[in-house]
């Protein structure tokens, strides 16, 4: 699937234009949503940060909505940058407290995640992201495994369930009939066990 959204790399850091970063945080948030629906309107969408141990998805202490936490690498570098924004954006549709305060995200949504991040940085302009950890490598093999338009599948997937990560085997099965029942067990099971 093309994914087009208008960015154009600076001459200063991400670390140093938080304004872009808000507005591309703003833009990546209007393709999910037009590609998976809508977030959840109870939950407030704020401004990306970078932290030592980012990248994740930070939620308010009231549970009432959550921002993207960046690594320090994308914090001078816009293709980490622009990666890591696209993958937690996914996550920011509704987020929840992650592992081990909350049922986190299945390897479903690591892998939309995942896969989101790639088309993103290819759209914007960098061919050459590669995926650089092995779960992470792993997860979006097993979404690639829905076959068929992924995207669409996905939110075909969520306007049933409300959340990626509340799929359940027959979910998967309903919009790929012809994934394997093992592939569909290992998509709703949970990315940290």
């Amino acid at each position: 699937m093309s994914i087009q959204i208008d960015f154009i790399y600076p001459n200063d850091r991400p670390d140093q234009c938080p304004d872009l970063m808000w507005d591309l945080q703003l833009k990546l948030d209007a393709c999910a949503q037009q590609l998976f629906g809508k977030r959840n309107p109870n939950k407030a969408l704020l401004r990306p940060d970078f932290v030592i141990d980012g990248p994740h998805v930070r939620n308010t202490l009231k549970l009432d909505g959550g921002f993207a936490e960046l690594s320090l690498n994308a914090a001078g570098y816009w293709p980490t940058a622009i990666y890591e924004l696209a993958h937690e954006t996914i996550h920011l549709l509704d987020p929840r407290p992650g592992h081990p305060l909350g049922k986190g995200a299945s390897w479903f949504e690591e892998g939309l995640a995942v896969n989101f991040s790639l088309a993103v940085s290819k759209s914007i302009g960098d061919q050459s992201i590669k995926i650089s950890h092995s779960k992470y490598k792993i997860a979006n093999q097993l979404f690639s495994r829905i076959g068929g338009n992924l995207f669409h599948r996905a939110m075909e997937i969520r306007s049933k369930t409300g959340h990626f990560s509340d799929a359940q085997i027959s979910d998967i099965m309903a919009v790929s009939p012809k994934v394997p029942r093992h592939i569909a067990e290992k998509l709703v099971s949970s990315f940290y066990s």
